[in-house]
């Protein structure tokens, strides 16, 4: 039951600290503006989808997130 409950932990604690990392990831985005003046320009050259595929293979966020931060620049 120990080595369960141990091992549930050290778990959460590996997901605790890839999620605080992706945090941290989207912060430097947020304060990047060269970055969030190219991706305004690609949101009103190329749209939507190829804005969110630039921004996942510049900065490496998920689909989700990348999504995220197109939506927020429109």
């Amino acid at each position: 039951m120990n080595g369960v409950l141990l091992l549930l932990i050290y778990g959460q604690s590996k997901q605790i600290n890839r999620l605080e990392e992706q945090n941290k990831q989207s912060l430097h985005i947020e304060n990047d503006e060269e970055f969030i003046q190219s991706v305004k320009e690609k949101i009103a050259t190329v749209g939507d989808v190829k804005t969110v595929k630039y921004v996942r293979e510049e900065k490496g966020l998920s689909l989700i997130d990348a999504k995220k931060f197109v939506d927020q620049l429109k």
